[in-house]
């Protein structure tokens, strides 16, 4: 995060292109596994985080990025998560059992804070804060 906001205080309107790449990137991902489990997912992910990195073209900022962007091209900021709420909440999973960077996974943990996803002792669950508010109940990261 650090790098994004260096870059963007700096003008770097390329940020913007790559933002706008890992989004496209994203939708395809997201098509391409409908319907696969967050196991499957997990798995992807890994291989997926390579793309991610060239598109960011940095090492650093593609790990920082990497799953805001799963996590931003997921969510409407008018709507919530709408019909993408069980697939953000195995995201969060998937990102947790992934074989992706320590780094990429410290962000997804941000991110899913971030978008008040929260995994539960009890199984998955979720605040969405356009359907109701209430008590956080925590969260779960498998290391």
């Amino acid at each position: 995060m650090h790098e994004l906001l260096h870059r963007l205080g700096r003008g770097d309107a390329r940020i913007m292109d790559m933002c706008a790449r890992a989004h496209s990137s994203w939708s395809e991902f997201f098509t391409e596994l409908q319907g696969c489990d967050s196991g499957t997912l997990a798995a992807r992910l890994g291989f997926f985080q390579p793309t991610i990195m060239k598109i960011f073209d940095s090492p650093s900022l593609g790990e920082s990025m990497m799953a805001w962007t799963a996590f931003a091209a997921l969510y409407d900021i008018e709507n919530g998560w709408g019909d993408n709420r069980k697939r953000a909440l195995e995201l969060v999973e998937a990102f947790s059992r992934s074989n992706c960077s320590k780094e990429v996974k410290d962000e997804a943990r941000s991110a899913a804070i971030s978008y008040e996803l929260e995994v539960g002792s009890g199984g998955s669950d979720a605040y969405d804060p356009a359907v109701a508010r209430g008590p956080r109940t925590g969260m779960n990261w498998r290391k």
